[in-house]
């Protein structure tokens, strides 16, 4: 990728930040024409991969289909574009304002997303659209996933894997969101780490009640 590219394919991800898509935990209360205007904002964005890949909506969350050229088990790339609710309190710079500070490779850009996980959203994207305008075609069929509610109750995610299965796609691979490249997280490495997860955490939920005579702390009973 040159300079220019770079520099252009940073503004394409400046774009998409600026986008306040907030999840939020009261469905009625989400704005949903910020999520409008983020999935209508991608065709042009990246061109090549919607005139060649095929696109529908499921909800809010965007499923493509990137034909190849055998009928192997497919590859799914999965990422969401929703993020955590933030205001302008307490951030070096405003959540949205995708901030670019510094030089060189120095430089930082600053927002709410740029990990989690709108910088996954555009990795794939943009690698798609750069390898479309080269003319490769993947062996066998790719699949881009990108769910609007993962920070909240994932039914975009879960409605796109339900019509998969309907359809009788059975993935060899999915790729979903992993770690970051971290710093001083693992004692003893100096260097920073690309950390990648293989697993899926999960949740569980305990409720304890214990029932027995009152007393002091000081004295529990046992």
């Amino acid at each position: 990728m040159t300079g220019a590219d770079a520099a252009e394919a940073l503004e394409r991800f400046r774009t998409l930040l600026h986008i306040p898509t907030m999840s939020r935990n009261a469905v009625e209360e989400t704005d949903w024409e910020a999520f409008d205007r983020f999935v209508d904002a991608l065709p042009g964005l990246y061109p090549a991969l919607h005139a060649t890949l095929e696109r529908e909506r499921h909800g809010h969350s965007l499923l493509y289909r990137w034909r190849g050229g055998g009928s192997g088990a497919p590859t799914v790339l999965m990422a969401h574009y929703d993020v955590v609710p933030a205001t302008d309190e307490g951030w070096t710079h405003p959540p949205f304002s995708a901030t670019l500070t510094g030089d060189g490779q120095q430089r930082l850009l600053w927002g709410r997303g740029a990990i989690d996980d709108k910088g996954a959203v555009v990795a794939i994207l943009e690698a798609v659209e750069a390898l479309v305008r080269s003319g490769f075609r993947p062996a066998d069929d790719v699949y881009l996933s990108f769910g609007h509610d993962e920070e909240t109750v994932g039914s975009g995610a879960r409605g796109i894997a339900a019509v998969l299965a309907e359809r009788g796609v059975r993935p060899a691979l999915v790729l979903d969101e992993g770690g970051a490249v971290v710093e001083g997280i693992f004692p003893g490495v100096a260097k920073p780490i690309a950390v990648v997860g293989v697993s899926e955490k999960g949740i569980t939920s305990v409720r304890l009640t214990v029932e027995q005579q009152g007393g002091h702390a000081s004295t529990p009973r046992p």
